[in-house]
């Protein structure tokens, strides 16, 4: 997510030791309403984050399925997001400023809220395409050292760039932020003072990853569909359904809250001015907070054995509870 062009707009109200114009639109939606709605998928998703991690990592089949390791890195990072972005946006919208007021704070925040936020869009856009190499290409993952090149190497590398590059950026490249309190995510940092800096992070890290998922999740289900008409070759749908689905459902999220984010940071990087959609900006920012929030529940759906096991657990349970001793069924 990147909110530099949007908090970069009040940059003018700060030299005036002001915290708000008159012209500037402000968010129509209650607080109390953005709290309490954010704080109930919250509990939700981080729960259901907790539990899928729990089976992926525990049942060796699921470990081991390469199709589930890029959700497994994608529920990974959303703990960041759901533990350190949206809890510091909770407290921001409870009490009006950051807390604690320190410097630490808007550095993990940044940190949460902006490389987490652009790993999550670039590991996604790797996700959409290894799709077509897990379905169409499977051959090419036969041996241990092909596995490594194509598959571990290239995921393992995205996660290290955003890692390292986020660090740097925020802690070691020489400027110095402005450390904005009162401001919802400490208004922005310092390197999106640097033109090259900032538009390489705009377009490369937050663009650029929405059109590729497109592309390639809009190929996939072509070449699927040709796949299946096609008889002189043999494609076992049933075999690659499953992770066609799964990418195609968290796609699908992803594209819904993401696109008009997407939209308005480019169109933002080519003139629009702040504020010019009124509400919108407003309903974007708020609605990407859901990317994270939601990302569980649509994996959870896609993982059947997974659901298979939460029910298993939830009924031997229940079976426990009512055979327990004292219990006034055998009374």
């Amino acid at each position: 997510m990147n909110k530099s062009y949007f908090n970069e707009s009040l940059l003018q109200d700060i030299n005036d030791n002001k915290t708000q114009t008159n012209d500037y639109p402000v968010f129509l939606l209650p607080k109390p309403i953005r709290f309490w709605l954010l704080m109930i998928f919250e509990v939700l998703s981080l729960a259901c984050s907790l539990i899928l991690l729990y089976y992926l990592f525990i049942d060796r089949n699921l470990r081991q399925s390469l199709s589930n390791h890029v959700i497994m890195v994608l529920l990974i990072i959303g703990l960041f997001s759901q533990l350190i972005d949206i809890p510091f946006y909770l407290n921001y919208l409870r009490i009006n400023y950051v807390w604690p007021p320190i410097t630490i704070s808007c550095l993990t925040w940044w940190f949460a809220a902006t490389g987490i936020s652009n790993l999550t869009n670039i590991v996604m856009a790797w996700a959409s395409i290894e799709r077509h190499i897990l379905v169409f290409h499977d051959q090419w993952l036969l041996t241990k050292r092909k596995r490594l090149l194509i598959h571990y190497f290239p995921l393992l590398t995205i996660v290290l760039y955003g890692f390292i590059y986020y660090i740097i950026i925020l802690l070691i490249f020489s400027c110095e932020n402005m450390y904005a309190y009162e401001f919802d995510w400490c208004f922005y940092p310092c390197y999106y003072n640097n033109k090259s800096l900032a538009l390489y992070d705009t377009i490369v890290n937050s663009i650029l990853p929405t059109p590729i998922i497109t592309i390639f999740s809009i190929a996939l289900i072509i070449r699927v569909i040709k796949q299946k008409q096609t008889v002189h070759r043999h494609f076992n749908w049933r075999r690659h359904r499953k992770m066609v689905i799964q990418l195609l459902s968290i796609t699908a999220l992803f594209l819904f809250f993401n696109f008009p984010m997407t939209t308005l940071v480019l169109a933002n990087a080519c003139g629009l001015p702040n504020g010019a959609t009124g509400q919108f900006e407003f309903y974007t920012y708020y609605l990407y907070h859901f990317v994270s929030l939601l990302m569980p529940f649509v994996c959870l759906g896609s993982l059947s054995e997974v659901r298979k096991k939460i029910k298993r657990m939830i009924i031997f349970r229940t079976m426990i509870n009512v055979i327990t001793p004292g219990n006034v069924l055998f009374r």
